[in-house]
């Protein structure tokens, strides 16, 4: 018997390769299966992840985000001939990084993909709040065919995006768009996103001690494509951005004890297309007293997203370059020129009483150095409402002498405001001074005997004063 079991199991072993091999047979090896070549489904996984941000300066290529600059949602579609292959929209809300947007990476379970090329689209922190068009986009299925209605592609996130983050709720929007080739061998698709903001990083040095009573950057598109390749229509570049200055404004001075810095905290505006500069206004008090309002345009004219701006604001003594002349008319005699009276070291002119006068704006002293380099330096004087006894005669706008006249009374004080334009290196540059005019008594003036003509206005005096005041 024991003879029998062992020829049978003999002709078990040598028969088994031959039975496995019959069609019908229910042996299998995981591990010989044939997959089919390049036509087999890919097993893979996605991984999304918010990219490092540009400097603009180029020097230290990418930096580090900081917190809340990451990903707090997130969306991501494959999308082949106008279908919804695939679609990820996880639920991120209980991820302790994504709840303050602080989540760097997101990976999905695995997956299988047919082989083919698909546009894959990946948007982070978008909601309706930013665009009504996202329900369209999340409300998409699987198998889901395009709605005619739904250009993904031509999305705007309108009404100023950058002006909604607060971080706790709204967080910078991210989005990315890749064509992806998928074969049997793909075993992993990596998409970066880039936020639709750009990140001003500015500070200003100056005079120590000085202090900032107002601050902001100007002048960017109030619109945002999702997409780089996309032109913006409609936009407008009036959008301005008040700056909150930190702690009590004021510029400390470094361990020379000669110049003065203060760091703003870094700010964000909406990315914007090349050929629009960015308007910075600011507003200063010195210790003297003297507040400064200056306005600057800078060179750069585009800001891609993902990027930062260094910008630094150099507050220049700023000096005001003016000459000023004053004539009266005794009875009996023609007009004459006569001292004008001022106070150092700040602009304030004394005239007489009854006196025609002209100012003429010279030049800008930059840090009192030459001005020779500074063009179309232009004046824009301005007299307060209601002002009696003085005023002005002929053209007082983009002017560089401004005339005029005085009736009032000894001890009359008018702060005149003078808007100076220039440029400087291709830099724009706008500053306001105030220049207070007084009225004194004519007596206190001299008259001359000996006179010399003058062709621009027919008077005879006998020369001109020219006072070089600056801010010091």
């Amino acid at each position: 018997m024991n003879k029998i079991k062992q020829h049978i199991y003999k002709a078990m072993f040598w028969l088994l390769p031959w039975l496995c091999a019959v069609p019908l047979a229910s042996c299998s090896f995981d591990d010989d299966i044939d997959t089919g070549g390049d036509n087999a489904p890919a097993t893979l996984q996605l991984s999304i992840t918010a990219r490092e941000e540009g400097d603009l300066n180029t020097r230290v290529g990418t930096e580090v985000g900081q917190d809340n600059e990451y990903m707090h949602n997130l969306l991501v579609l494959f999308i082949q001939n106008g279908k919804v292959v695939k679609k990820f929209l996880p639920d991120l809300r209980y991820d302790e990084a994504a709840k303050v947007g602080n989540l760097k990476t997101w990976e999905s379970e695995k997956f299988t993909l047919a082989p083919g090329t698909y546009t894959v689209y990946a948007f982070a922190n978008i909601d309706s709040y930013f665009s009504t068009a996202w329900s369209s986009l999340t409300g998409l299925g699987e198998n889901a065919s395009i709605p005619n209605d739904v250009n993904i592609d031509n999305i705007v996130l309108e009404d100023n995006p950058a002006s909604k983050l607060d971080f706790v709720t709204y967080f910078i929007p991210m989005s990315a768009k890749e064509d992806v080739t998928v074969t049997s061998d793909t075993r992993k698709v990596s998409i970066g996103l880039d936020r639709l903001v750009s990140k001003i990083r500015m500070s200003i040095t100056g005079k120590p001690d000085t202090k900032v009573t107002a601050l902001s950057f100007g002048g960017y598109a109030d619109k945002i494509t999702l997409f780089s390749d996309k032109t913006l229509e409609g936009e407008t570049y009036t959008t301005t951005k008040t700056i909150t200055v930190s702690g009590d404004g004021t510029l400390k001075a470094d361990v020379s004890g000669t110049t003065g810095t203060l760091a703003i905290p870094d700010f964000y505006v909406n990315s914007s297309p090349d050929g629009h500069p960015f308007t910075v206004n600011i507003k200063t008090v010195e210790t003297t007293g003297i507040i400064h309002d200056a306005t600057a345009v800078t060179q750069r004219n585009v800001l891609p997203r993902n990027s930062i701006f260094p910008l630094t604001l150099q507050l220049n003594d700023y000096g005001l370059d003016l000459e000023a002349q004053c004539w009266v008319s005794p009875i009996g005699s023609l007009p004459v020129e006569v001292t004008v009276g001022f106070t150092p070291d700040t602009y304030e002119i004394t005239v007489p009483e009854g006196c025609q006068f002209a100012f003429t704006v010279k030049g800008i002293n930059i840090n009192g150095g030459n001005t020779s380099y500074i063009t179309n330096l232009t004046g824009t004087w301005n007299m307060p409402d209601g002002v009696s006894g003085i005023a002005f005669d002929g053209a007082t706008t983009g002017v560089t002498t401004v005339k005029g006249h005085v009736t009032a009374s000894v001890g009359k004080t008018v702060n005149l405001s003078l808007l100076v334009t220039w440029q400087d290196n291709g830099a724009t540059y706008n500053r306001t001074y105030t220049v207070k005019l007084t009225t004194a008594d004519l007596t206190n003036y001299p008259f001359y005997s000996k006179q010399t003509r003058t062709p621009e206005f027919g008077l005879d005096y006998l020369r001109h004063e020219m006072l070089n005041m600056f801010i010091k």
